[in-house]
């Protein structure tokens, strides 16, 4: 193996073969003036300073190098497709730039030679066969050699038989190859591309080169100077790209949008160079079917003001979803001749929040207020609220109501011996994370509560739910009255603070155990709202809360009614929607017979129902959507077969 020190250009790895050199503080060193000079294989070192010289020109830039040296751009606008094509060609002259992936190359591929004559070089008595000598003098050497003003590298090596074979980079075989028929240590070196693979490398790079070159004349002569425009439409038509014969496969087609996307790269370096001379893209008419084909137009011009994607196949937002986002400043879009209906409403308003500065769509101005009408469809829409559910059963459930929330803010000892027994289970949840009312004062304290919280997204453990699930009047009690005094709203009085649902509740079990069927209940939820005195405080306050009991039969000689579970969970005061209003304010249904045609055809696309049968539904319940969606729900299992489209 060569030393770790290896690829230093001109610097000296040993005095001799027989005593190496210690190790330095590392770097080129200072030679000192002696008569002659030995290098460690035993050879007559002629040209020690040459060697030093080249070590120091190798960190030195050179600026007349115009191999190795980019030049800078000064910002100016570009002024003609003919400059454009010169500063592109420039800067593709330059060494180690992967133009596909945008990264500088890690290695990239090995080019293998071969090199003959080390067994006869005086080097081969060394413990390692000379092989490391072997190895400093061809890096030393070739980058003497070299006008690249850069180290040469063996990268790789491996000694079989008479042949030492070394690999490195394609640059760096093509010095070493200079070597050829040099002396070491006595012998001279034979040096070959044995397998043909510098020649494979360079006819590679020649090939790569010239599709560049290509690529840049056909960018070159889509460039419109006036107007900043850069047209990429219908490439598939381009006769120069035909006769590269680069459009053959798709795969093939989306590498060369890459290439070119870097190639804008390497011309215009900065943010500003992009934004002062590209403003438009055309990409008409190029059979797209997903933006991620041309992803890198986003990476390349992020601060685009104009895209024309007219005349190809994006047929729905999903395959827009990979821009969105990545140009904030696009003010114009055209999607013409796309199947993506861009006249529909949900479309638009996507459009919209993809590009936020988006003011023109295919020619049609948008107006800050049709914006914000776009906007506002993107938004959740609460759920239609159209009273509670309530099926009561001899006026049970709403005795029982009455009676609780009286009873918990005056008397819950008393409440509890009324409704609970010793199976009676009760749990407390709080909810921090909740939406809360902007207008409210900061809300009070949770410390109260927190120690009984069973949140169990909070509670993971199956002890501690276990602990926090109460059972039974003593453990109920005890919780209660550790909480602070409430005062519900009057639900007689005030029925517009809760929205109450009550359904039966079948296969309860006998609290006697006296039959082995299941016995009727109910279930009960109730959300709203009370008032909070916090005595530590000496503060009052309005929380709202969602509390669900499951009521079923009370045990013999106690009260007929009995809570076997109690929910109650505790959020930030957010005020309920007024759903008692809101169902004396529903709009009559319109006479207006294209609306009735639109919802026909909606309740149709929503439920697979012929048009025949969602019109006999929407006119079952005035024609109103929300309820003749709810209609189709409860009755869709009865309806006869033809009643669907495609059966």
């Amino acid at each position: 193996m060569a030393p770790s020190n290896r690829g230093r250009g001109g610097s000296s790895r040993g005095s001799t073969a027989s005593a190496p050199r210690k190790s330095t503080r590392g770097g080129i060193q200072k030679t000192r003036s002696r008569p002659t000079r030995v290098d460690r294989d035993g050879d007559l070192d002629m040209d020690a300073g040459d060697g030093s010289n080249a070590g120091r020109r190798g960190n030195r830039s050179n600026p007349s190098d115009s191999g190795t040296g980019r030049p800078q751009r000064s910002g100016a606008t570009i002024r003609s497709t003919a400059k454009i094509q010169q500063v592109i060609s420039r800067h593709l002259n330059g060494e180690g730039t992967d133009m596909v992936s945008r990264r500088k190359p890690q290695g990239g591929a090995l080019v293998w030679l071969e090199v003959k004559g080390l067994k006869e070089s005086k080097a081969a008595s060394n413990s390692d066969g000379g092989l490391r000598g072997l190895l400093a003098f061809l890096e030393r050497k070739a980058t003497g050699v070299s006008s690249r003003n850069k180290p040469v590298v063996v990268k790789k090596s491996n000694m079989r038989g008479a042949v030492v074979q070394i690999a490195s980079s394609k640059e760096d075989a093509e010095e070493i190859m200079k070597l050829n028929n040099f002396s070491f240590a006595g012998a001279k070196l034979e040096i070959s591309d044995s397998d043909g693979s510098l020649a494979k490398a360079t006819a590679a790079s020649a090939e790569a080169q010239d599709l560049k070159s290509k690529l840049t004349n056909v960018l070159s002569q889509r460039y419109i100077t006036d107007t900043k425009l850069l047209k990429l439409d219908a490439l598939s038509q381009d006769q120069v790209l035909v006769a590269m014969g680069i459009l053959e496969s798709k795969d093939r087609v989306e590498k060369m949008f890459k290439v070119m996307m870097r190639i804008c790269d390497e011309l215009f370096k900065t943010a500003k160079d992009k934004m002062d001379n590209i403003h438009s893209v055309s990409l008409a008419n190029n059979g797209i079917e997903n933006v991620t084909q041309v992803e890198d137009l986003a990476d390349t011009f992020p601060d685009l003001l104009h895209l024309d994607f007219s005349g190809n196949q994006i047929s729905t937002l999903a395959q827009l979803v990979a821009w969105k986002d990545k140009f904030p400043k696009l003010e114009t879009l055209y999607l013409t001749g796309n199947p993506i209906p861009v006249a529909d409403l949900k479309t638009r308003a996507a459009l919209v929040q993809y590009f936020p500065k988006l003011r023109d769509l295919n020619g049609e101005q948008l107006t800050p207020e049709h914006i914000e009408q776009l906007r506002a469809a993107t938004r959740p829409a609460p759920i239609p609220q159209h009273g509670p559910d309530f099926r009561d059963a001899n006026g049970i459930g709403e005795a029982f109501l009455v009676d609780f929330f009286v009873a918990f803010d005056a008397d819950r000892h008393g409440l509890l011996a009324r409704y609970y027994d010793e199976e009676s289970q009760f749990s407390l949840a709080v909810d921090t994370n909740s939406i809360r009312n902007k207008d409210a004062p900061q809300p009070l304290s949770w410390s109260t509560y927190i120690p009984n919280s069973r949140n169990l997204t909070r509670i993971t453990t199956t002890g501690a739910r276990a602990t926090r699930l109460l059972t039974g009047r003593e453990a109920i009690f005890k919780t209660w009255s550790e909480l602070p005094a409430t005062q519900h709203p009057n639900i007689k009085e005030d029925i517009s603070k809760y929205i109450m649902d009550c359904h039966l509740l079948s296969g309860l079990a006998d609290p006697t155990g006296s039959t082995g069927i299941g016995l009727d209940g109910m279930i009960i939820s109730v959300h709203g709202q009370f008032e909070e005195y916090d005595a530590a405080s000496s503060q009052r306050g309005l929380r709202s809360f969602s509390r669900t009991f499951v009521l079923g039969p009370g045990r013999p000689g106690n009260n007929p009614i009995r809570v076997v579970s109690d929910m109650l969970l505790l959020r930030a005061y957010n005020p309920l929607p007024n759903i008692f209003a809101a169902g004396t304010a529903q709009p009559k249904p319109s006479d207006d017979q294209a609306l009735r045609q639109a919802k026909i055809a909606e309740l149709s696309k929503q439920t697979n129902m012929v048009p025949a049968y969602s019109e006999m539904c929407l006119s079952e319940v005035g024609w109103d959507f929300d309820r003749a969606v709810a209609k189709f729900h409860e009755t869709k299992a009865v309806l006869p077969a033809n009643a669907f489209a495609g059966v």
